[in-house]
């Protein structure tokens, strides 16, 4: 027991100790200075999902960071890569320093009057980490588009994709649609002939459904020699590439425009129908399964808002001389049932409520015809407001701290000198808020 004890000992005193906050802290430096290197070639998307977002660095191109550097007008090293797996990503870093200051700077810390203020602020950092955790898993977001004198209570998602099947019924009879989320058919990048298939089945449907060679970024193109054995009607999915050519950068996940290829087997006769999904197509593809029609499409995911949006009226400010855009501006109405209430968004002003937050994201003018129109990206986030509040209470803790030290230094009763000051913050504080 006493070496299992000491073990455990050993491994607790490891991880809160200072050293290994002064690695962690040092290995995050480095993930940004080679991120924000690497941000010139591959793009915000890409380094942020390489550095911060990943448990480890699959790899880190020297050559990009020496060109970044502008090196390369002394000595051009060409494409040189380091295929390492070895340094831990910004996931994994931020993990070890919840644990490290969870132990170290809560547990482990001595309690008493003089160490209130750091405990104040342990704790007010480790709750900021975990509202990034909660964000990175937790928070959606997605695009509602409206165009003038338009209201819709929903928006779709960015980044999850579905595959969406729904029953053709008269008009005005209740819609059911059946959701396949793309977690459940991302795998299947090969076609049928590889084996990289899935079937999905439900006892309310006629047809089971098989989905393959799903790709993340791709188009139908004709099959001109007829010899594909993937081709579907004539047609098969061709693969794109993911680097932007405009500005040779990875796209972004919502630029993408993904396919696969369905198949519906009926399930008494075993009949077979074969179409393309693709994310950008006119219209769904329709499959006919006894009598029946049914609408088959893979579009992004809808969620729906707690309250509906009418866009009332947009404008685009714009710098004088120039046709740079300076400032859009959409005033929306918020609907509750028969309540109404007015709302203006503007960029980096967004409209709050609900858990919702609408930032203003894109204007048309309605050049050429059409009506003016406003891209609004909607975010759920359960820690939106976490952030804020970490800091607010980590400059309480730093300050009773500040004012524990001075009381000591100058003799004053330090529960009077911590109760005055923030006493006095507070009244600031409450007065610059009421003012604006």
């Amino acid at each position: 027991m006493s070496s299992l004890s000491s073990i455990f000992s050993r491994i607790v005193a490891f991880l809160s100790s200072f050293g290994l906050a002064a690695v962690v802290l040092v290995l995050l430096l480095i993930l940004t200075f080679l991120g924000t290197l690497e941000q010139a070639e591959y793009g915000l998307v890409a380094s942020q999902a390489r550095y911060f977002e990943s448990v480890f660095v699959d790899r880190i191109d020297v050559g990009a960071c020496w060109r970044a550097l502008a090196f390369d007008h002394y000595w051009d090293i060409g494409n040189v890569v380091l295929p390492v797996n070895i340094l831990p990503g910004g996931y994994t870093l931020m993990a070890i320093l919840f644990v490290n200051m969870f132990i170290g700077g809560l547990l482990r810390i001595r309690k008493s009057p003089r160490t209130i203020g750091v405990v104040i602020s342990h704790f007010a950092i480790l709750f900021m980490i975990a509202s990034g955790a909660v964000t990175y898993h937790f928070a959606k977001d997605g695009i509602l588009n409206l165009a003038e004198g338009q209201t819709n209570d929903e928006f779709q998602s960015f980044h999850e994709r579905v595959v969406e099947i729904e029953k053709v019924k008269p008009e005005g009879e209740k819609r059911t649609a059946w959701v396949i989320d793309q977690r459940m058919f991302a795998d299947l990048t090969n076609g049928a002939d590889h084996g990289k298939a899935r079937t999905f089945t439900n006892a309310e449907l006629p047809f089971d459904l098989t989905i393959t060679n799903w790709k993340q970024h791709a188009e139908p193109k004709r099959d001109k020699s007829g010899e594909r054995t993937d081709a579907v009607d004539g047609y098969y999915i061709q693969g794109l590439s993911k680097i932007d050519p405009m500005n040779s950068q990875l796209m972004a996940d919502e630029a993408l425009s993904q396919a696969c290829i369905a198949i519906v087997k009926n399930k008494k006769t075993g009949a077979e129908q074969k179409g393309i999904l693709w994310e950008f197509a006119a219209a769904p593809w329709t499959a006919t399964v006894d009598g029946q029609k049914y609408v088959i499409n893979l579009a992004r995911r809808s969620y729906r808002l707690p309250f509906a949006i009418r866009l009332d009226h947009t404008e685009q400010e714009k710098h004088p001389g120039t046709e740079r855009a300076r400032r859009f501006t959409s005033k929306v109405t918020k609907l509750h049932g028969a309540r109404e209430e007015k709302r203006v968004v503007t960029m980096n002003e967004p409209v709050r409520g609900e858990g919702y937050a609408i930032f203003q994201s894109s204007f048309d003018d309605g050049t050429g015809g059409g009506s003016k129109r406003s891209g609004f990206q909607v975010v759920e986030n359960p820690s939106d407001h976490w952030p804020l509040i970490s800091c607010i209470i980590v400059s309480i803790g730093l300050l009773i701290h500040f004012m524990m030290m001075l009381s000591r230094a100058m003799k004053w009763n330090p529960w009077i000198s911590v109760t005055s000051t923030l006493l006095f913050v507070s009244s600031g504080l409450i007065i610059a808020y009421w003012k604006l």
